[in-house]
């Protein structure tokens, strides 16, 4: 793993960002603690800052505190990607420290950074800065869609079409419906439902993917920029954030028993046989299909145009970790 020439004791200006909402609630708490333990290092904090709506970051944050050495990130997966969309956005490369306060802590399981915020952050008294790749996820509607919509993203971690993106699209639902309460005090619960009910239903529209001038076809699948997947499964094990490439698992099988056996040895980091999981390695790729599809990015659910371009950003930003850590 390559680490940059920064070190801890070469930070002088922090910006301290907070997501009010993380940790049910504790973000805040954190954000006072991380304020107090740069100050004690002698760092200038030049804000401390709560993000105010979805996007906040994004759109004003990044910019305005990218002139700083570090930028203390507290919140989730979601927040994280939306400060490095912010910084990427404005062609800035920031140093990021991050105190993972979210549900799965994806990106944090990945990097070896302590899930404990107070460790995550002590973790800066002797961690590294190193460069990770990025995804880049491009939609266009089709062709005789009456819409006329591009969006662009990013993702840190996978994209999801099938099974496992449609219980992410149920968890939202639940989340922000009678089970709110509920996934706030046992969110692994929520998913286990989801999962359940998503088992249940109807089978799964086809995708194709074209990648190496092939063209596959394909129910469920997953393009990784990391190992991880939730709280510490893999659908990819071989997947590396650093080394310029996705990593791809295309399903063969669409069946629920298939559907069941893939995710069982996920969870123990496995890769399922061949006759069941298509997996290669690809820098680019192309989507097609129904719009109605289920798809999603780093846990979050996106809405699908019928259209997508796939591409990886090598060593897009940077982030601290343990000094001791090699990916």
């Amino acid at each position: 793993m390559k680490a940059s020439s920064a070190s801890p004791s070469q930070i002088k200006h922090i910006a301290i960002i907070c997501n009010p909402f993380a940790g049910r609630g504790q973000a805040i708490k954190m954000a006072k603690q991380a304020e107090q333990f740069s100050l004690k290092k002698g760092w200038k904090v030049t804000a401390n800052i709560e993000s105010k709506y979805a996007g906040h970051i994004e759109n004003e944050l990044a910019g305005k505190y990218a002139t700083n050495d570090l930028i203390i990130l507290i919140g989730g997966d979601g927040t994280l990607r939306e400060l490095i969309a912010g910084l990427r956005k404005h062609n800035l490369h920031t140093e990021i420290a991050f105190i993972p306060m979210g549900n799965a802590n994806v990106v944090a399981r990945e990097l070896n950074i302590p899930l404990q915020p107070e460790l995550a952050l002590q973790m800066l008294n002797t961690s590294k800065s190193v460069t990770i790749d990025l995804g880049i996820l491009d939609m266009h509607p089709h062709q005789n869609k009456a819409i006329n919509k591009h969006e662009s993203m990013i993702f840190l971690a996978m994209l999801e079409i099938g099974f496992g993106a449609k219980i992410v699209h149920m968890v939202n639902q639940l989340r922000l419906g009678k089970l709110q309460r509920l996934y706030q005090l046992w969110g692994d619960l929520v998913y286990a439902l989801a999962g359940i009910l998503a088992l249940c239903q109807t089978k799964p529209k086809d995708i194709s993917i074209k990648f190496n001038s092939k063209l596959h076809k394909s129910s469920n699948l997953v393009i990784s920029n990391m190992q991880t997947y939730a709280k510490g499964w893999s659908l990819t094990p071989e997947a590396n954030c650093q080394d310029g490439f996705f990593d791809i698992a295309l399903s063969r099988k669409n069946s629920r028993m298939a559907t069941i056996a893939t995710f069982l040895l996920a969870a123990q980091k496995r890769k399922s046989p061949a006759s069941r999981i298509s997996y290669t390695r690809l820098q680019n790729a192309e989507l097609k299909g129904p719009d109605n599809i289920f798809m999603q990015v780093d846990g979050d659910p996106v809405h699908f145009y019928g259209h997508a371009k796939i591409s990886i950003e090598p060593k897009a930003f940077s982030i601290h970790i343990p000094n001791s850590t090699a990916l």
